[in-house]
């Protein structure tokens, strides 16, 4: 290998650092290195070019765009140097100050093609900063721009950065991590949700994964302890999970064995466990919060923390399978399932992908896997068996699609656990005749197993290969032309694995060799049955074929050009897959069998040329391509005579319009079978006289079959492809003393050694075709031209015959060199303009007779023709399409009319399910890999380009024409392949600009079509719609011309219009207008000029000293034309008296122009002022965005200074970080003793509004505002823009239709607090201070006094603005504000209803986002002042609702305002109404919520859980012990459920509470439960220890029948304790909590703790596990199991049952004894009253938890299970409920188990099945 690599670098000077391999297996591979040198060297020198000289448009971009287009070709085949200083010539591009959003994309994708390959460069090749790209993601994803839409780009702005940030933070520097936490820790809040959420994602993108084990210490070490703290602690926290669980799995998956993952575990399955969302809940109830975590990072980490000394992962794995694992199965379908299966194939793909990159991967700078570390061969068995049961399951699921990658993946690893299966599965179904889903879906799992079965002993499975055969003989029924489904799975199956297997007779091989395994015998002599299985296989798929025809149809409906319906397109696709394969395959003496039986059968029959008839010349074709000269040699002689014969028989065969069926049958066989590239030759005069026949006919379907002929002799001795794809490079006819085929079976292909023998056209076939282009194409040209000139007429019919042989002739494109012409320049550039050429074959060309280009004169004359047609016969449609379709074929190159995009689908498809993933190293068949090869030729054909010149715009402008014809069908082709040459030629857009132009001047009415034609050109192409160019000189001329425009009312000119004005808003994004290039971009492109081989610079020195004057010179360009195009609009709307449409359309405009680097200018500003009172809604809300921008855009900016946090607390900075309430933060916190009282105390800089800052730690350097220094607007210092604003809302007529308009109801029912208005106004007083509060106090004092929903809802949004607006007013300012604003609140809070408290209290939690509480006391305080104390519950409620928006806004800070709340609330906590106590309920949540602590970290200052229960909890002891101190339990009395356990009566007869101590207790317990479950929802945690006092209370109440509300409360609150992940800390309390419940003297609660347990303990099962309460539990559940109450033992069945199912217990066994035991307690007859009933009792329990064994295996049966029927037989006449319980059992068993009970009835011996019949069937009436 290393030989190799310096003989490789010594040919091209240079060591490339990742060539794309395929480039050496074509036909012309020795050419390739020149080439990829000449195209490397002028791409660097252009682009070095374009970066020196600044030219960031076009010359950066189109280069940019040229070199990755020069990758995906040619792969990293630069030097490592050269690979290095693109990288940094990227990075310093993309990091320029203001650049756009599309070279944003531009440049990082081609920054993430240069890094993805990580292996190439380590970080002591490469270093990058990691601030840079942060300032570009905060710049781009700022919210207060993004979110109004100021700052416009394309959602892949986001996806492109974030890879990239992802591949480059492996270049960070070693202090990166550090600078990251510092920049990033300080924001790290868990009460800040949403500012939360947008950190974690910088954490997750940012923070470097991938060091050396020697950089730990100032790498992940740094962070991961306290990240995995901080998720404990904030563990009910779902928003922001999913991004942690992804950065944990990254580094989890780069430090594999060197990371102590055992801590964690216990709590990640827990997470993962719930993530899943199963079906495991209380009474068909679960809690409602959603949690997140992806699939791939669940996987990715359980994967990366297998193996090592320690198997807890692994133990812990096999319990999450086995808790899962009959949710696979397809009775348990639900919203789950995509979930379950999703994470089984990507444990199974992360698993296949480990093992791989310790065994098999090359040796890379990356980190080393230690030896201990990697999995062994156990660890494999280990994991393939825990993932075997699931899979099992799956295998039938409603999308095996899926599963068959899972089986893939498995097979891969272990081959002979995972095929037994499938077979298994595959032979059971083959014989099922109602179930045929069974079938197709074991197909489509066995063809994903396929390479491991037949590559045999190879892999550890010898007995693989020995099933292909009979499976294939097997399977050939399911060709059945009355099951299509079943019939292409078949064809699948067939071509999967005859790909794999060469077709060859192999019987004879134990005469040569004395070596063969019994495998290999059994193979060998089933292979003497292949050439039966291809003659049985073309027999059935000559009766499908013939099934297939087309029946007569009706006159009008027999179109010529008739198209294949969907159906027989996939028919068609799916009869060459499956031929080809089988031919490829076969033997020479195979291939001449079959040869010979289609031929008979093609040739003895006369099929219809629709259907049918196609499928048989399909057949033939493809014989022809599999073996050109056999076919040839037998097909065409005959069919030459055949025609030949017909044609002399038939008198004026020349004129006759419908020939009969035999002629054309025979004719569209030939035109298939001369696809035999240059085994054609010793034909082509016989073909050429039926030729010049066909051709000329009269006969329309004589003509289209003699086209295709010609169309097919041009391509097939033209097109370059690979001739054959065996599987094996050695031919077939090879002796089998000398090759065994049947060991080569699956044998991956040699990339190194491939031998593709290729068809090139050589001389011979390049004359062939020289001479039938002159012989047809030439005299057809000359015929058109004379048409053109008008000498010659031409009927429609004689017309379209012409084109048709045109675009015939022109299959020979691939040797019909461009044409070759000065290039045009369609903008301004430095560079020249340049071709991407490319060699994509034979060199050799074909031109005109006189020497000239082919493609120049076809298109100078089709040029002509067009005019002509449009002249005089325009209706001539099926002539235009020609027309259209021949510039298709001048102006692209497709291969063979095949879509390269479809192709690489398929391609990949295949690749994916037959690749070997376990040691990759493109291993792939060799059939693919020749597929791959052909894929690179035809990319490299579809790749190439030329310059943009003469011809091409005459084609462009011609296809303009055709784009505005009348008709829509000709507009709509036009249009298609004019959006193509758009997006195929950078910049050819310009050449349509004056076109565009006139046709938007025309009259819209008269010219109808014209005009619509028009507005689709400018609506597509769909990617880069040309109305949204970035290009303001093609904007300012077209879009004032659009909103001129002739106004027309015909529907599809408005809907148009209207598409156009939508698709500027979504697809015009931000242009940069002034740039600045820094001098480090300048620097690295002379470094990367200078790396080897140097670019040359000394000519171009003038331009690069030019490069600033000339950038600026563009800029300031680029802004008079942005200006002009404001203008024009702008005049357009304010005095053309524009049509309401196109006035609409204008302001839309506008509105889509505004740009945060350049502000409106005060006539816009004007404009959209008067804008805020148009009469139009629609307008009015675009004004009031625009208002936005230009208030954003002049926005007032003041001062910070930067102030010390320790200095208010006089404390000394401190290392160590403690989270939560401090005494350096305390400065921080609402104190309403400390708060501003005066001028000199509002000033003081100490007031911080971010919500995080402090709570974690504080930053390197804290900035606040500096209030010292009143700056604000005034006279002096206003800009234009600002007195235009004030002078407009200085008016008060402006103001009173302002709030008029606001005052209205919009839409009735769905009007809501305006986001946008509150911002208007927040903006509008910050800016203009009181200035303006005079003129809207009036209103709004009228607003809050009307009751009107609207009028409500305006004040609403004004007073959020002016509380928001207010933070920079002086102090006087501030209580003049509030002297007045407190009444106001007052007032409107008096008048509040249903409809209208959703907007006030937005108001106020809106007003007070991101401002300190300090310096908003007056509005707190009035807020705090007793809420309760309202005239009516719904005031009271509406105020704690509004107070609590009001604290929710700084959380943490408001402490004092918290802890007085909770005193408040104390004196509430029995209220008698309902709704107030709901309320309260919900404001306990939230001011218990911040009750949590950091390790290291302190306790917050607000109210605590414990405080709370310390206040109810002797109430609630007192209700429960009251409630059940009458009754004593026994165990051995059977409570009467009727007359005892009614929770209601039993409260009734406690004599020592009287009635109102009973409510108030009662309501007291409801508040609680509320408050519990809310939080359980709400809260960033889930238990508190404090929590489980109410267990026992909510089981008690849980059946009461009286008080509805009391048992929905109580349902809730055991649905969230069971659903819920607990702490494992608190799970001893849970315990305590369980037990006491399980010794209450109420059956119901012992029966709502029966239910309860096992839902519990699924969703803790791993907590409970680790902390080792197994027993504990089941010593619970056992003791209820033996209840004296038949109810309570059956729901503790049911948890035995589970417990069993998921493996939970530990010892199952051992308790199946004890059972046992018990079901034989001794029954005496003479044995009455109570010692019988506690025999009975323990014989149930026996008898229920043998029962729970069967019930806890529905979908299988386990070796123990038989046994279980026969304990349970003799039980059958014990006394009640015995009986009834084993006959439910045997019932359930029944069902679950039918579905396969011919596999599950084999476990048991004859004896077992007749016990089980006996129990199963019922006795006899008459037995």
């Amino acid at each position: 290998m290393d030989e190799e690599i310096e003989e490789r670098c010594a040919q091209l000077g240079f060591r490339p650092q990742k060539e794309i391999v395929y480039n050496k297996l074509l036909p012309y591979a020795d050419k390739l290195d020149e080439e990829s040198r000449v195209l490397f060297h002028d791409i660097k020198t252009n682009l070095v070019k374009a970066f020196l000289a600044r030219e960031i448009r076009p010359g950066c971009a189109v280069w940019t765009s040229r070199l990755h287009r020069y990758m995906k070709i040619y792969g990293l085949k630069f030097s490592k140097e050269d690979h290095i200083y693109l990288i940094k010539l990227f990075y310093e591009a993309l990091t320029i100050p203001n650049l756009e959003p599309t070279r944003i994309i531009k440049f990082a994708g081609t920054l993430n093609f240069l890094l993805k390959k990580k292996e190439l460069l380590s970080r002591d090749d490469l270093q990058l900063e990691w601030r840079p790209l942060y300032d570009l993601c905060h710049r781009v994803t700022k919210k207060n721009r993004l979110c109004i839409g100021m700052y416009r780009y394309f959602s892949s702005v986001e996806i492109t950065l974030d890879q990239l940030i992802r591949h480059s933070r492996t270049y960070f520097p070693v202090s990166a991590t550090q600078e990251i936490l510092d920049e990033f820790r300080p924001k790290l809040c868990p009460h800040s949700s949403k500012d939360l959420v947008f950190l974690m994602h910088y954490f997750e993108t940012f923070l470097p994964i991938t060091m050396k084990p020697s950089e730990a210490s100032v790498g992940y070490e740094l962070w991961l302890e306290e990240f995995m703290n901080f998720w404990d602690v904030c563990h009910n926290a779902g928003s922001w999970e999913n991004q942690m669980a992804s950065l944990i799995s990254c580094l989890a998956e780069n430090h594999i064995g060197r990371i102590n993952w055992e801590p964690y575990v216990p709590a990640m399955f827990a997470r993962f466990l719930r993530t899943l969302q199963l079906p495991v809940s209380y009474r068909q109830k679960q809690s409602n919060k959603q949690f997140k975590i992806d699939i791939n990072s669940m996987t990715r980490w359980i994967v990366s923390c297998l193996g090592g000394p320690s198997d807890t992962v692994f133990k812990h794995l096999e319990s999450f399978m086995q808790t899962i694992e009959s949710y696979y199965n397809v009775a348990n379908t639900g919203r789950w399932t995509p979930k379950i299966r999703d994470f089984l194939r990507k444990i199974a793909a992360n698993f296949v992908n480990r093992v791989h990159n310790e065994r098999y991967k090359k040796y890379t700078w990356e980190n080393q896997i230690p030896d201990e570390f990697k999995l062994t061969e156990a660890d494999i068995d280990r994991f393939v068996t825990a993932m075997k049961p699931c899979l099992e399951q799956a295998i039938f699921s409603r999308a095996p699609q899926d599963v068959t990658f899972i089986f893939n993946y498995l097979a891969c690893l272990r081959p002979s656990m995972i095929i037994p299966l499938v077979l298994d599965k595959l032979y059971t179904s083959m014989d099922s005749l109602t179930e045929p889903h069974k079938l197709t879906s074991a197909m489509m799992s066995i063809t994903a197993v396929s390479r491991y079965m037949v590559q045999g002993s190879r892999v550890g499975y010898p007995e693989g290969p020995t099933h292909v055969i009979p499976l294939l003989m097997n399977l050939l029924p399911g060709i059945d032309p009355n099951d299509r489904r079943k019939c292409f799975m078949t064809f699948n199956f067939i071509v999967q694995f005859i790909n794999m297997m060469p077709l060859i007779n192999s019987s004879e091989a134990h005469k040569y060799y004395d070596d063969l395994t019994e495998e290999e015998h059994i193979v060998c002599e089933a292979s003497a049955g292949l050439e039966d299985f291809v003659v049985q296989f073309f027999d059935r798929l000559c009766t499908w074929v013939e099934s297939n025809s087309l029946e007569s149809t009706r006159l009008e409906q027999n179109d010529h050009d008739r198209r294949l319906t969907k159906s027989e397109s996939i028919a068609e696709s799916a009869l060459v897959s499956v031929i080809s394969a089988v031919l490829t395959q076969s033997s020479p003496e195979i291939f001449k069998v079959a040869l010979k039986k289609v031929y008979n059968f093609a040739t003895s029959r006369i099929f219809e040329i629709k259907v049918s008839g196609k499928m048989v010349g399909t057949l033939c074709q493809v014989f022809s391509r599999i073996s050109p000269k056999e076919t040839a040699k037998l097909f065409i002689p005959h069919l030459c005579n055949t025609l030949e014969t017909l044609i002399n028989d038939t008198a004026d065969i020349m004129h006759e319009e419908n020939l009969n069926q035999e002629i054309l049958y025979n004719l569209l066989l030939l035109s298939e079978v001369v696809d035999c590239n240059t085994e054609i030759l010793p034909y082509i005069e016989r073909i050429t006289s039926l030729l010049d026949k066909a051709l000329f006919m009269t006969s329309l379907q004589a003509n289209l079959l003699g086209t295709r002929m010609l169309n097919l002799l041009m391509t097939t001795l033209t097109f370059t492809m690979p001739i054959e794809y065996r599987s094996c490079s050695l031919t077939y006819d090879t002796p089998i003393k000398e090759y065994l085929s049947i060991r080569d079976w699956g044998k991956a292909g040699n990339i190194r050694d491939l031998n593709i023998k290729w068809y090139m056209p050589g001389e011979k076939e390049v004359a062939c075709v020289q001479s039938l282009l002159n012989h047809y194409l030439v005299p057809e040209l000359e015929r058109l031209n004379a048409y053109a000139s008008g000498s010659v007429v031409l009927t429609r019919h004689e017309l379209r015959r012409t084109f048709k042989i045109i675009l015939a002739s022109l299959g020979c494109h691939t040797v019909l060199p461009l044409w070759k012409e000065p290039a045009m320049n369609l903008i301004d550039s430095v560079i020249e303009p340049w071709a991407f050429e490319l060699i994509v074959g034979s060199q050799l060309s074909v031109t005109m007779p006189d020497g000239s280009n082919v493609r120049k004169t076809v298109a100078d004359v089709i040029h002509k023709v067009q005019k002509k047609i449009l002249e005089i016969d325009e209706s001539d449609t099926k002539s235009i399409y020609s027309i259209i379709h021949i510039y298709d074929i001048l102006l692209f190159n497709k291969f063979r009319g095949r879509d390269f995009e479809f192709h690489w689908k398929n391609f990949h498809a295949v690749k994916i399910l037959l690749e070997d993933k376990l040691h990759k190293n493109k291993k792939h068949l060799r059939h693919i890999l020749i597929d791959r090869v052909m894929l690179h030729q035809e990319f490299r054909n579809e790749s190439r380009s030329c310059s943009f010149t003469e011809t091409h715009k005459q084609i462009m402008l011609d296809l303009f024409e055709l784009s505005i014809s009348r008709y829509s069908d000709i507009r709509a082709a036009a249009q298609c392949k004019l959006n193509s040459s758009i997006g195929t030629f950078p910049y050819s857009y310009t050449i349509l600009t004056s076109q565009i132009k006139r046709v938007l001047q025309l009259d819209s009415t008269e010219n109808h079509e014209k005009f619509k034609g028009c507005l689709y050109v400018l609506s597509g192409p769909k990617s880069t719609p040309l109305i949204a160019r970035h290009d303001w000189n093609f904007i300012k001329e077209i879009w004032p011309l659009l909103v001129r425009s002739q106004p027309s009312e015909k529907p599809s000119i408005v809907n148009l219009m209207d598409y156009l004005v939508e698709t500027v808003h979504k697809s015009f994004p931000t242009i940069a207008i002034n740039l600045e290039v820094p001098e480090s971009l300048i620097q690295v492109g002379y470094k990367l000029a200078a790396s080897k081989p140097s670019v040359d610079l000394s000519q171009f020195g003038p331009v690069i000293e030019n490069g600033p004057k000339a950038l600026k010179n563009h800029c300031d360009k680029q802004l008079i034309e942005y200006k002009e195009l404001i203008s024009s609009l702008l005049k357009a709307a304010t005095e053309c008296n524009l049509h309401w449409r196109y006035y609409m359309m204008s302001v839309c405009f506008l509105r889509d122009l505004v740009h945060p680097d350049l502000k409106y200018s005060p006539e816009v500003v004007q404009f959209f002022c008067r804008s805020l009172i148009n009469e139009s809604l629609k307008i009015r809300k675009i004004a009031v965005k625009v208002m936005l921008y230009i208030m954003m855009q002049n926005k007032v900016i003041y001062p910070k200074i930067k102030v010390d946090p320790f200095s208010f607390s006089n404390t000394a900075p401190t290392k160590q970080i403690a989270p939560g309430n401090r005494i350096d933060n305390d400065w921080l916190l609402y104190n309403n003793q400390t708060a501003p009282k005066n001028s000199e105390e509002w000033k003081a800089p100490r007031f911080v509004h971010n919500e995080y800052t402090g709570f974690y730690c504080w930053p390197v350097d804290l900035y606040v505002f500096d209030y010292s220094t009143n700056y604000s607007l005034n006279a002096d210092n206003m800009e234009p823009q600002h007195r235009e604003m004030l002078a407009f809302f200085s008016n008060k007529s402006n103001i009173d239709i302002l709030i008029k308009y606001y005052s209205i109801e919009e839409k009735k029912g769905n009007d809501k607090f305006n986001s946008f208005r509150f911002l208007l106004f927040k903006y509008l007083f910050k800016m203009f201070n009181t200035q303006l509060l005079p003129i809207f106090m009036p209103h709004l004092n009228q607003l809050v006094e009307d009751k009107q929903e609207q009028s409500q809802r305006c004040a609403s949004e004004i007073i959020s603005g002016i509380i928001s607006g207010c933070k920079h007013w002086n102090y006087e300012q501030t209580v003049d504000l509030w002297t007045e604003m407190i009444p106001l609140l007052r007032k409107a809070f008096n008048n509040l209803s249903a409809e209208t408290l959703f907007d006030w209290a937005s108001c106020i939690g809106m007003g007070l986002e991101c401002r300190d509480p300090n310096r908003y006391n007056w509005l707190l305080e009035f807020l705090m002042d007793d809420p309760l104390s309202e005239s009516t519950s719904f005031l009271g409620c509406a105020r704690m609702y509004i107070l609590y928006c009001a604290l929710n806004q700084q959380s943490w800070r408001n402490a004092e305002l918290y802890s007085r709340c909770f005193t408040y609330f104390k004196a509430h906590l029995m209220h008698p109404f309902q709704n107030v106590r709901d309320r309260i309920s919900t404001s306990l949540t939230h001011i218990f919520c911040k009750d949590i602590v950091f390790p290291n970290g302190n306790e917050t200052k607000c109210p605590h859980v414990s405080d709370f229960f310390d206040v109810v909890n002797p109430k609630l002891n007192e209700l429960y012990d009251k409630t059940v101190k009458k009754f004593e339990y026994d165990r051995d009395i059977v409570y009467d459920k009727n007359a005892v356990d009614n929770t209601a009566l039993e409260l009734s007869k406690i004599s020592i509470m009287d009635e109102s101590e009973k409510e108030n207790l009662l309501r007291l317990f409801k508040i609680s439960a509320k408050y519990v479950t809310g939080s359980v929802v709400r809260a960033i945690y889930t238990m508190k220890r404090e929590h489980f006092i109410l267990l026992p209370l909510a089981c008690v109440f849980q059946s009461n029948e009286v008080d509805d509300e009391l048992t929905g409360i109580c349902t809730n609150l055991i649905v969230v304790f069971g659903c819920c992940v607990t702490p494992k800390i608190y799970l001893p309390d849970a315990l305590k909590a369980i037990t006491k419940v399980a010794k209450c003297p109420f059956w119901s609660a012992r029966a709502v703790i029966a239910e309860f347990i096992p839902v519990f303990v699924f969703h803790n099962m791993a907590s409970i596990i680790h902390t080792n309460m197994v027993q504990e539990i089941l010593d619970v559940t056992l003791l209820l199991l033996e209840d004296v109450q038949p109810e309570v033992r059956v729901k503790a069945s049911q948890a035995v049952s589970g417990f069993l199912h998921v493996k939970f217990i530990e010892e199952p066994i051992k308790l199946l004894e004890t059972f046992r035991k018990k079901a034989k307690t001794k029954l005496k007859a003479t044995t009455v009253g109570k010692n019988c009933n506690a025999k009975i009792r323990i014989r149930h329990a026996g008898v229920l938890g043998l029962c729970s064994y069967i019930n806890a295996n529905p979908y299988d049966v386990p070796d123990y299970m038989p046994g279980i029927f026969e304990d349970l037989g003799p039980h059958l006449n014990d006394p009640q409920p015995i009986p009834a319980t084993i006959r439910k059992t045997l019932g359930d068993f029944k069902r679950t188990h039918h579905a396969n009970w011919d596999d599950h009835k084999l476990k048991f011996t004859d004896t077992e099945l007749s016990v089980l019949t006996d129990l199963t069937v019922p006795p006899s009436y008459y037995a």
